[in-house]
């Protein structure tokens, strides 16, 4: 499959990247259909992320379009991403919560170069009460604000459930 910009085929790099975070805690998945590999190494990821900030440092081409706020949104995302794999030479030391914060600042990067920040996912894992079980939970930037909202009238429209002094 050819991709008419840089830009896409990186967006589809990084796609790829985010769910290679999770390899190891999911079940094994087959190899992309398409002549890009998936990176699926840390050092895949790296070169990645570095090659983007290089690109985007120079502001030329499809990475001009960017507004400073949308380019240090990225540049966060990445420092996140390059602090949690510095001395990590596999996906495998990463313990699960680690693994889930690598794929959503994967993740974000991503929804920035696409430009569609609602879709990103934001995923963590969360322990049922009463429970030692724990499962990874994933959502879209725009659910996660709708049920925030659904939450906020639901608590407006019911006050004598929700005592304001915390009892």
């Amino acid at each position: 499959m050819k991709f008419k910009t840089p830009l896409m085929t990186l967006a589809v790099v990084l796609a790829c990247a985010s769910g290679a975070a999770f390899a190891a805690d999911t079940q094994p998945t087959p190899a992309p259909a398409s002549s890009q590999q998936a990176p699926e190494t840390v050092a895949d990821i790296l070169a990645t992320q570095h090659g983007l900030r290089e690109r985007l440092e120079k502001r030329t081409g499809d990475y001009a379009r960017y507004d400073d706020s949308a380019i240090r949104k990225m540049e966060r995302a990445q420092d996140r991403i390059f602090e949690m794999l510095a001395g990590v030479t596999s996906l495998d030391q990463l313990n699960p919560t680690q693994k889930v914060d690598l794929s959503n600042a994967l993740d974000e990067v991503k929804a920035v170069l696409l430009a569609n920040d609602d879709q990103r996912m934001i995923c963590h894992i969360e322990r049922k009460i009463g429970s030692n079980l724990s499962e990874r939970r994933c959502e879209t930037v725009a659910q996660r604000r709708a049920n925030a909202e659904e939450a906020r009238r639901e608590m407006m429209n019911h006050p004598e459930h929700y005592n304001q002094n915390g009892h």
